[in-house]
């Protein structure tokens, strides 16, 4: 497993909150990022059980867990724009989530890139477009449809609904041209609701979700728990 994500891709947006989170390794304070954030994230990795329900919270913030085969993370809210949210956390992962799909990855041992979600033929449908540059895949096209589902038997997914039950649905690919052969069998990404999504809803237009899983290869998922 390699560092999870060598570099800062928020960079990119000037974010001050990636930017003082980067330099805490170096420095003793950061003006403009509420301390207690950052210590809270830090708590996470004391220890190793990383007991992420025991750290404490600054209700100035909102997190997210993420967990990958052999890593899970602390994520703050770092920066927000309108269908785009950045997470940091201590240790330097970053996730961007447009809406509840993921937008890029770097550093994970197979990593989405160059992703585009653009609205489909019909209103419960998203074209995708996309790169795994470890698989060799570049360009790759495909179409997902929205349809209710059976919760994920994951932990991170039962302890998302643990406290209110959440409504399935998933992301499934469909179409006449299959995917490439690296990517046969990849599972459907899964998504978590706190109520009940309207029948015939445009995909392009979900709202928030709780829990969300999402697979850049058969066997490799990302999962995260807004908390």
């Amino acid at each position: 497993m390699r560092n999870w994500l060598k570099y800062w891709p928020g960079l990119r947006q000037h974010s001050p909150f990636a930017l003082c989170v980067a330099a805490l390794l170096v420095l003793p304070a950061c003006t403009g990022l509420n301390q207690a954030a950052i210590n809270s994230l830090q708590a996470a990795y004391q220890g190793p059980n990383r007991n992420f329900e025991a750290v404490p919270r600054n209700p100035a913030y909102q997190y997210m867990q993420v967990e990958v085969p052999g890593a899970a993370s602390l994520t703050v809210l770092g920066y927000q724009y309108p269908n785009l949210q950045v997470w940091y956390a201590a240790k330097g992962e970053v996730v961007r989530l447009q809406g509840n799909r993921l937008l890029d990855t770097t550093g994970l041992n197979v990593n989405l890139a160059n992703v585009q979600y653009t609205a489909g033929e019909q209103a419960q449908q998203t074209s995708m477009k996309f790169d795994v540059p470890e698989l060799g895949l570049f360009n790759v096209r495909a179409t997902l449809q929205l349809q209710p589902t059976e919760p994920p038997k994951s932990n991170l997914a039962k302890m998302a609904s643990a406290t209110k039950g959440l409504y399935w649905y998933s992301e499934t690919f469909i179409g006449s041209k299959p995917l490439p052969a690296a990517l046969e069998g990849l599972p459907p990404a899964i998504y978590g609701f706190a109520q009940a999504l309207p029948e015939g809803i445009n995909a392009s237009q979900l709202p928030t979700a709780v829990y969300g899983k999402q697979c850049l290869a058969p066997t490799y998922c990302l999962e995260w728990h807004r908390q």
